[in-house]
């Protein structure tokens, strides 16, 4: 029986027009035979009728056969037939009814040839049957063709259950039916709509809701899901994948509606169920006329194209039809793929007829932003009218281990376009920025938020449209995690992640453009929009999902191992700076802030150029130092001194113990903070303070001393002693000598060279035991000396009088090797007790030779406030300070009545809460500049 079926299958199939010609013939011809018939019913006799019967059946087979050729019925390949066919074999038999009609009815009026005898009804229902015999035979064609192949699909293909009975769906489903060679046959739909349950899409079930996948997959034999609903937000996509991957069946997805270029879904489109997909939030609904118009018959111009963002760019701007696009990026390789790939959707547009009018121009160039004669050239030869800015480096640890070319790039980049845009007359810059440039902690961040001033300081200036659009983390971006996550897996893991709560926005790169482009067009100049980034996401939780998907699992096939925060690195992202005012926008998902122009400080033009020479220059540190200028809210994350921690514990302990901390002194608390410690010397965690140095006579500030505090990432700011001691014992104390050095040797300069003082400004440092008696002190403070450019008699070394006292010959040594430099030096801590003054004061005269100054202990200060307590003591000091010509500093002033009696003793210098707690280098900035200005 099987193989007579296949026979006729196999006849029908080799049908052709001519065969259908002779089968319509004789079908058309038997149609009024039939008709009658059922007119006449019980009462049907022919002969009565035979001779009309035979003239009508002529008549009704030559005007159906006239009409359909006529129309080109007989040039249709009707293996493929569908419902265009089935219509157009209506509307052909209505119009052969029409015409037959007419004349049936002059025949019967005329009374001849026996057609008067004929029901009027007659051509009525010889048409209905036309219709059906036709229809019939052309629809069997196909139908024996679809059930052929579903019997072979049945016996080879693979199985499918298509979740999502919706537009996407369906059309997936029938270009599996069109394409047998493929080997996918749609065994049945899912849909959590009850209206569709047990309906059937041609020849395919609803069977069921998500929930019932388990039952479905046993029950029909699926070899494989695919999610075929582009709209479904990330929730419901991760609670189908958990339910396959429950029951260990391979899942597949159609991609993002904004994914499928112009909306169209093909078997091309499916891809496994990618992290993406399951972070992918509700359609975002855009006003696609109004970003057409924006965009429409312009020359835009989009840097960084080769990027995650910039790429995806072109691919949105495409659509809306610009009069030319203009690709520039730097990376020869990135630029080629999506010109090529720009080329490839325009060809097949075209080729599908879908761009009629504007077929864009691509014009590609290969620039770096930082060469302005570059740039020049570009903007002289395509004039652009709208300019989206997305070249950036982005790679925060990267930035903070390059922090020169974060500035090149981020902020005289920025700046190079803008001066073009401003020259050639653009009429729309956009800039991509970041939420990392909102209260930053490291050096992309820092220099994103000076790129935003920029922009936002050409709008105030210009009155033109030039916006600035900030969102956090794109997923699937060659900066962003995930590529490194799914690396790790495919090598066997671990995965490490930098800390178990630290949690980030993300969004798709299509989600993130889309929003961009409507920003763009709700700008009016000088704004800042955010991009609602939904709800945080933990990186933990982003692994364990990528680990499922991969087909792993966590603990037994995959690991994460936490490795620390990294340099410049937070725990969480913050939305907005302090003094920032946010609104809402005619976008939900896009918010507005309108006070940006206000907050950005004038006149910024010098601080931006001294920071990019100091890029040129590679001074790291001034970077630094600069940004905390420009930037108020920024506080660096760590220091960009290489701190040669692993070698620490081979230079230190030279003298055979500390100076005044012993190792088992460390409480339980310490202990900890020693193992923070040695993470924070990995991270560089440190920063400076400075306290003034007062003259007491003129009130002068004439040196600052720096102190050190150290940054905890969980704990926050913590002072030298609850650290110091871990320090000293496990020797990382004096790397961290290095880095005090070389930072507060760069910030003198710094303030040296940009204000004019009347007299000369030092900086002290003071150093333990440790640091002083390191090996190689004299050649590292030598090379910061010659790195810094800094005159080493404004640098003061300070050690306590305890440290000399008790080593005083290796002490000799190390004086004599920093005095040849030409540093001050001074002595701190002085005046605890008799002894301790006696035998300095003959070590000053016997060994050392002059010392520069000496520092009184705070308490001996304190102690002139209970009616003079400690004056015998401080005359003493005094007298030892003029017999060897030293200075003399008090520390520890906070009352105005220690200052009298200081002058009145003949002490010259002061430091202390009375003059300044100590502060940060832009605070000294301010007290240096409000000194400058009353000389």
């Amino acid at each position: 029986m099987n193989r007579i079926i296949r026979k006729i299958s196999k006849g029908l199939l080799r049908l052709r027009n001519r065969h259908f010609l002779l089968i319509d013939t004789i079908c058309l011809a038997i149609a009024p035979v039939l008709a009658l018939a059922i007119r006449l019913d019980d009462s049907f006799t022919l002969a009565p009728y035979l001779y009309g019967l035979a003239v009508a059946a002529v008549l009704f087979v030559a005007v159906k056969l006239t009409v359909f050729y006529s129309f080109g019925f007989y040039r249709r390949y009707w293996r493929y037939a569908g419902i265009d066919e089935l219509a157009q074999i209506a509307v052909l038999i209505g119009v052969a009814l029409a015409v037959e009609t007419i004349l049936f009815q002059e025949l019967a009026h005329l009374s001849i040839f026996g057609v008067n005898k004929l029901p009027r009804s007659l051509p009525l229902l010889d048409a209905m049957l036309s219709f059906l015999l036709i229809g019939g035979i052309r629809f069997s064609i196909p139908a024996i063709e679809r059930l052929s192949q579903r019997r072979r699909k049945f016996q080879r293909c693979d199985r499918l259950l298509i979740v999502g009975a919706g537009s996407a769906g369906i059309s997936l489903m029938q270009k599996m039916q069109r394409s047998p060679q493929l080997g996918l046959y749609p065994a049945a739909f899912i849909d959590d709509d009850p209206k569709k349950l047990n309906l059937r899409i041609r020849g395919i079930s609803v069977v069921g809701d998500r929930h019932q996948i388990p039952k479905i997959v046993s029950s029909l034999n699926i070899s494989k899901v695919i999610i075929a609903i582009p709209t479904a937000p990330g929730r419901e996509i991760r609670e189908i994948v958990e339910i396959c991957q429950s029951i260990g069946v391979p899942t597949s997805t159609l991609p993002g509606i904004n994914e499928i270029i112009n909306g169209r879904v093909s078997l091309g489109s499916v891809r496994e169920v990618q992290i993406e997909d399951l972070l992918r939030r509700e359609s975002i609904q855009t006003d696609v006329e109004k970003v057409s118009e924006f965009i429409r018959n312009k020359k835009v111009l989009i840097t960084g194209a080769g990027g995650s963002i910039g790429s995806e760019l072109c691919r949105q701007v495409l659509k809306s039809e610009p009069a030319e696009m203009i690709i520039v990026g730097h990376g020869e390789n990135s630029v080629f793929n999506i010109q090529q790939e720009l080329n490839r959707v325009i060809a097949e547009l075209q080729k599908a007829g879908e761009i009629k009018i504007n077929i864009p121009q691509l014009t590609t160039f290969i620039a770096d932003i930082r060469f302005v004669e570059r740039l020049e050239y570009v903007f002289e030869t395509v004039r652009p009218d709208i300019v989206f800015h997305a070249a950036a480096h982005k790679h925060v640890p990267m930035m903070e281990l390059n922090p020169p070319e974060a500035i090149t790039n981020n902020v005289r980049g920025t700046k190079n376009l803008l001066d073009m845009a401003l020259k050639y007359d653009v009429e729309h810059f956009v800039m991509i920025s970041t939420d990392k440039a909102v209260n930053p902690t490291n050096i992309m961040g820092a220099s994103k938020r000076v790129a935003e001033m920029l922009v936002l300081q050409a709008a105030q200036k210009s009155g033109k449209p030039f916006v600035v659009v900030r969102f956090g983390n794109v997923l699937g971006s060659r900066g962003s995690v995930v590529p490194t996550f799914k690396r790790q897996i495919a090598e066997g893991g671990p995965i490490t992640i930098t800390h178990p709560d630290i949690s980030r926005y993300f969004m798709t790169i299509p989600e993130a453009v889309q929003l961009l482009l409507q920003a763009a067009v709700l700008g009016h100049g000088g704004q800042v929009f955010m991009l609602d980034m939904g709800q945080p996401v933990r990186i933990v939780d982003l692994a364990k999902d990528l680990i499922r998907l991969s087909g792993y699992e966590l603990g037994k096939d995959i690991d994460i191992v936490f490795t620390g925060l990294r340099p410049g690195e937070k725990l969480f992202e913050e939305l907005f700076i302090p003094g920032e005012t946010y609104d809402k926008t005619q976008h939900e998902k896009i918010l507005i802030l309108g006070n940006a122009s206000r907050i950005v400080r004038e006149n910024i033009e010098q601080d931006i150029e001294a920071l990019c020479q100091a890029a040129n220059r590679n001074d790291a540190n001034l970077i630094v130092f600069l940004l905390e200028q420009l930037v108020p809210e920024y506080i660096p994350g760590y220091s960009r001194v290489n701190l040669h921690a692993n070698t620490a514990n081979d230079k230190t302990d030279i003298a055979g113990h500390s100076s005044q901390v012993q190792t088992n002194s460390i409480s339980p608390v310490s202990v900890q903070v020693e193992n923070d410690l040695r993470q924070a010397l990995k991270l560089e965690e440190f920063r400076l303070y400075y306290q003034p140095i007062v003259c007491l006579k003129t009130h002068k500030i004439t040196a600052f001393e720096a102190l050190l505090r150290w940054q905890h990432p969980t704990r926050g700011f913590l002072a030298p002693d609850e650290f110091i001691p871990a320090a000293e014992a496990t020797g990382l104390i004096v790397p961290i000598g290095e880095w005090v050095l070389r930072q507060a040797c760069s910030q003198l300069q710094i303030w040296q060279h940009r204000f004019d003082i009347d007299h000369p400004l030092s900086v002290s440092v003071n150093l333990t035991s440790k640091q002083f008696f390191q090996p190689d002190l004299s050649e590292v403070l030598y090379q910061i000396l010659r790195e810094t450019k800094l005159d080493a008699s404004s640098l003061k070394i300070e050690i306590p009088e305890q440290v000399a006292i008790d080593n005083s010959e290796l002490a000799t040594a190390v004086f004599v090797k920093l005095k040849a430099l030409g540093v001050q030096f001074q002595i701190d801590h002085c005046g605890l007790s008799d002894k301790s003054l006696t035998r300095l004061h003959r070590l000053i005269l016997m060994k050392y030779g002059k010392f520069d100054s000496l520092k009184l202990d705070c308490s001996v200060v304190s102690g002139l406030d209970t009616d003079g307590g400690n004056l015998e003591t401080l005359q003493k000091i005094i007298a030892i300070a003029q017999e060897l010509d030293m200075g003399m500093i008090a520390t520890g002033v906070e009352t105005s009545e220690q200052i009298v009696q200081l002058k009145a003793l003949k002490c010259l210098y002061g430091q202390g809460y009375f003059f300044s707690k100590p502060v940060e280098s832009s605070e000294v900035e301010r007290l240096i500049g409000a000194m400058t200005a009353k000389n």
